[in-house]
């Protein structure tokens, strides 16, 4: 075994001991590629492939650390009980959980949350301000986490991410920035923040194309019973 993957081997034991310290499942099994198969109690984590640089052990951690921050704080059926309809809808609800379970991670730990802030930092040090144009090069589901990740890791901002943000600042301000303490308040009660989430989300009121089709194709279902 040569030097480099001797060090992708200590890596890859390093991670699956710091996964079972902070989900505080000792007997989860922990996998590294694209494995297909998901047995009960294992986790499937990317392959090492490159380690070349810095970053690229921040990267790996930050998602090890949220995956088992994942495993120990979301209530799985809490989380599909308040889940709302829509696709759009669906992913904001996501991010905020993944939000809500890695800072209270980071709340107890200092090594995971600089982990988790840096790997979040690092999607944007390389995004040119000149590829954002218009709002449409700016999903809502990106600008959300920006918002979000700003006011619970302060996250340091660059023009590209500022730029990003302006488009949606004046929505988030108007709809979400009243309710920022009410979150902070329940960050560690996973029911309560996921309901207040679903009620910010709904207040944002914009077009779901997704939950709109669904209702479309229940009415016209409806209609064609009614009609035989």
């Amino acid at each position: 075994m040569d030097e480099q993957e001797l060090l992708k081997e200590r890596f890859k034991s390093a991670v699956s001991s710091t996964v079972k310290a902070i989900s505080e499942n000792f007997d989860l099994e922990i996998r590294f590629g694209n494995l297909i198969d998901s047995k009960k109690n294992s986790l499937n984590l990317p392959e090492v492939v490159n380690l070349k640089k810095l970053q690229d052990f921040t990267n790996l951690r930050a998602f090890a650390d949220s995956v088992a921050l994942k495993i120990k704080y979301t209530d799985k059926k809490i989380y599909l009980e308040n889940e709302p309809k829509g696709s759009i809808s669906k992913a904001l609800y996501a991010i905020a959980e993944k939000i809500r379970y890695e800072k209270i991670g980071s709340n107890k730990l200092k090594g995971v949350k600089n982990n988790i802030t840096q790997c979040y930092e690092n999607k944007f040090k390389n995004k040119k301000i000149e590829e954002i144009k218009t709002e449409a090069d700016v999903p809502i589901t990106e600008a959300f986490e920006l918002y979000l990740r700003s006011h619970f890791f302060r996250i340091k901002q660059n023009h590209a991410t500022k730029k990003m943000l302006s488009y949606w600042k004046g929505l988030f301000d108007k709809n979400l920035k009243q309710r920022l303490k009410e979150l902070d308040n329940c960050i560690e009660n996973q029911n309560k923040f996921n309901q207040l989430v679903v009620e910010l989300i709904e207040n944002l009121d914009f077009e779901d194309p997704s939950s709109k089709e669904k209702e479309e194709k229940k009415d016209a279902t409806k209609e064609d019973s009614s009609q035989s």
